[in-house]
């Protein structure tokens, strides 16, 4: 895995170089999931802890239940942190998948295809 490491260390800074010279500005995030499937298998890149905060995330937010016990002043600072960087993470994949949804729109609705026959 530290080659992978290394990887995003020269994409990490490549994206900084982008951002100064670039009007349109990009997150770390959003270039490690565009380029990650190129140089590793997205699966072995999150760890078995990763994987398992993020289906503790997912279950306390579905469930509605604190996954330690106590308000938000008694959670680890740790688990807010990955908290944060979880939801973030989710919420770009939403946006994602919403503008795939929305450029399929725009393409069924510029050529008229019947809804049904378009799949």
């Amino acid at each position: 895995m530290d080659d992978v490491w290394e990887v995003i260390g020269l994409l990490k800074e490549e994206l900084i170089e982008h951002n100064k010279k670039s009007k349109k500005k990009f997150e770390l995030h959003q270039a490690i999931v565009s380029h990650l499937p190129f140089f590793s298998c997205p699966n072995h890149f999150l760890s078995k802890e990763y994987q398992r905060d993020i289906q503790k995330f997912i279950y306390c937010k579905k469930m509605k239940v604190p996954p330690f016990p106590g308000s938000y002043g008694n959670q680890p600072k740790k688990w807010i942190d990955k908290c944060n960087v979880i939801e973030k993470m989710l919420n770009y994949i939403q946006s994602q998948q919403y503008k795939i949804k929305e450029n399929g729109w725009n393409r069924f609705k510029s050529t008229g295809t019947v809804w049904s026959n378009w799949r």
